[in-house]
């Protein structure tokens, strides 16, 4: 009873705080400064449509910059998004000095990549989340650290994906610490290693509405066989609904590197380091993860089995409600 009592209060727990975040941030905001020939910066901000309730992260002109006109706002081709452009004239044109500054991070766990590139062709890229929420443009004579810089982006953003620390914790459950579990994750990284480079490189592409539902779908099936207790398809192939879900991940992630506007020189180095990035995240979880799981199993063995179905049922409830959430954006229907 003590292992179902506080399996259940982590499984609410976890249901409260996906449901307010809605499920995976697959990419997020994007804040462009771009000079033009004439001196004029272009200022674009991108944002996805689809956000947790009560963020409201907003870019600040710089003070070193005015307007010569209003926004330009549009929709990318799948509505998935919503980019604002504005012409701005800033002194000095390359921005030397001139401060970055999001406003609403306060309420908010999604970063903002920022991406400046100037006249001579040398791009350059920061992040900003709640504990850098401004930087000051230097001169940058440096070659950009774009490496660090996605592999902080990987683990970031690996850390605001509900859905995948969801599957992650259902497969603690399904195998506990055997080398099953190794090879489920090991499956994952090949995954979606794998086809994060063919969508950067523009082999693969598909959907992205698409990819997060059937994300949530590979999620209710592992629901489904922690809940019948039996050593099911995905105990005895434990590479193959982790590989798959690894596989639609690595779509899911390419759109974070599209988005911040990845040159073709740094993709090499960005693909590797956004990699690591999740690597490092997704073992950090794992580890956090198996040692409460250990503890809690070790607690009250004998009735471990029995209480299965309180984190069954909760994964399987989420997914359940991810996968109807998100077939309604894919297909475009309403209530």
């Amino acid at each position: 009873m003590k292992v179902a009592s506080a399996a259940a209060l982590v499984a609410l727990a976890l249901f409260g705080i996906a449901v307010r975040a809605s499920a995976h941030p697959l990419a997020p905001s994007v804040l462009s400064f771009e000079q033009g020939p004439d001196g004029v910066v272009t200022m674009r901000w991108r944002a996805p449509i689809k956000r947790p309730t009560g963020q409201s992260l907003r870019p600040r002109v710089p003070t070193a910059c005015s307007e010569l006109g209003p926004a330009e706002i549009a929709l990318n081709e799948d509505e998935t998004a919503v980019t604002e452009t504005l012409r701005l004239r800033c002194d000095p044109p390359d921005m030397v000095g001139a401060v970055i500054e999001v406003d609403g991070f306060e309420d908010s766990a999604v970063n903002v990549v920022v991406r400046i590139a100037r006249i001579e062709g040398d791009v350059h890229h920061a992040i900003l989340d709640a504990g850098t929420p401004r930087l000051t443009v230097a001169a940058l004579e440096e070659p950009s650290h774009s490496f660090f810089e996605y592999l902080m982006l990987g683990v970031q953003h690996l850390l605001t994906g509900w859905d995948h620390l969801t599957f992650v914790l259902g497969l603690l459950v399904l195998f506990g610490w055997r080398r099953r579990l190794v090879a489920a994750v090991t499956a994952f990284t090949i995954g979606h290693s794998l086809t994060l480079a063919l969508s950067i490189l523009g082999i693969v592409e598909v959907p992205q509405a698409l990819v997060e539902m059937l994300i949530a779908f590979t999620i209710v099936v592992l629901a489904l066989e922690i809940q019948t207790g039996r050593r099911g398809p995905v105990w005895r192939h434990p590479w193959t609904l982790p590989g798959a879900l690894g596989l639609l991940h690595g779509l899911g992630f390419a759109s974070v590197l599209f988005d911040a506007g990845l040159p073709s020189g740094e993709i090499p180095l960005a693909l590797l380091g956004f990699n690591l990035g999740l690597e490092v995240g997704q073992l950090g979880v794992i580890a956090v993860a198996g040692a409460g799981y250990a503890a809690l199993r070790s607690a009250v063995p004998s009735g471990w089995r029995a209480s299965r179905a309180v984190p069954a049922y909760a994964i399987g409830s989420l997914a359940a409600f991810w996968v109807i959430e998100r077939a309604v954006a894919a297909f475009g229907m309403g209530f």
